[in-house]
């Protein structure tokens, strides 16, 4: 099978089964009644959204599930795969404890202690795998140079605490960034292909390299077939089952590659997400209640502005194009035909 072909199968297989998934989910859902519940403090147009289906991440989740346990059974060479997946369902489980509670208990969901401990938790446990457990030795590839860094000795307990934050970080950022239809599925579907594309040029320099264009292509065509039932106006959410693991499978595939910083760039969006509440809390904490934007995340900014959802996700989209070419030039250097 050639790499070309295993790459577009990938992307399909994922499609099709998450749009399988889906179809016979959203029935499902409807049944049970998991309507999420809009909160308070979010634009007054999306109130009309009370209601609309959540838990939606499991329609992608599932099937990758079942793609992790049939490469362990036939491919264990790509072990990463699944650890990618597993980290991936760890990070959602927190999710959707926070999703359950939310829907069914109280619509405030988990505290902010509970949460951070649960991903907290997580983290730790990739990071000791990452560090400690994993067949190839950490490394770090600096943009624009083709001269790894080892990470040994007494140098993985200190980068294993910028791991833990790393991934924390990233998956909260995700979890941001799912705040219009289709904007968090959209963003990692071009994401993912970039981060897929990273892994194919460092080939020669990261040992799961494959495992990770693999996996990086599933979740794209994941989210692609979401979007069939998340698409605007959406019919479901993917809820923060779907976010944090999206955020904590990507963060880990650009760690396994060496490229951590990679993310922050093929993932622009979600860093201007994040970093867009930080300064909005800042600086409204410093001036005593001014504002810089018009509300966070910075897509209800552009919301409240008179921009229409659809449009948001296509320049949001487009501008997470332009981060993945720019990540890319910088890994070029490290690029060995």
């Amino acid at each position: 099978m050639t790499t070309f072909f295993e790459m577009i199968m990938a992307i399909v297989i994922m499609f099709t089964a998450t749009a399988a998934a889906g179809m016979i989910g959203m029935p499902l859902l409807n049944k049970l009644q998991v309507g999420q519940t809009v909160r308070d403090d979010g634009p007054k147009s999306h109130y009309k959204k009370s209601g609309t289906l959540t838990f939606g991440g499991f329609f992608f989740l599932i099937p990758l599930m079942l793609a992790a346990i049939i490469v362990i059974l036939f491919w264990p060479e790509l072990q990463s795969f699944s650890i990618l997946v597993l980290i991936m369902l760890f990070f959602a489980f927190a999710g959707f404890m926070d999703d359950y509670i939310k829907v069914r208990i109280s619509k405030k969901g988990l505290s902010v202690i509970q949460k951070t401990l649960l991903l907290g938790l997580f983290s730790v446990l990739f990071t000791v795998y990452y560090l400690y457990l994993a067949p190839s030795e950490p490394f770090l590839l600096l943009p624009l140079s083709s001269n790894p860094i080892m990470i040994t000795g007494w140098f993985k307990l200190p980068y294993g605490l910028l791991v833990v934050l790393y991934l924390f970080f990233v998956c909260n950022s995700v979890n941001l960034t799912d705040g219009v239809d289709g904007l968090a599925s959209s963003v990692t579907v071009v994401s993912s292909i970039f981060i897929a594309a990273a892994a194919w040029l460092l080939r020669t320099l990261a040992p799961d390299s494959r495992a990770v264009w693999l996996f990086s292509l599933a979740v794209a065509g994941g989210c692609l077939g979401f979007l069939i039932f998340n698409r605007h106006p959406a019919r479901v959410f993917m809820g923060d089952t779907g976010s944090q693991a999206l955020g904590a499978g990507l963060a880990a595939a650009c760690l396994i590659l060496g490229v951590p910083w990679l993310i922050a760039i093929a993932g622009v969006i979600y860093m201007a997400e994040s970093f867009s509440v930080m300064i909005q809390v800042v600086y409204f904490k410093k001036t005593g209640g001014k504002r810089i934007f018009r509300m966070s995340p910075i897509h209800h900014h552009y919301e409240l502005g008179g921009w229409k959802e659809v449009k948001i996700v296509i320049v949001f989209t487009l501008i997470t194009v332009i981060g993945g070419v720019a990540a890319l030039l910088l890994i070029l250097p490290a690029w060995q035909l």
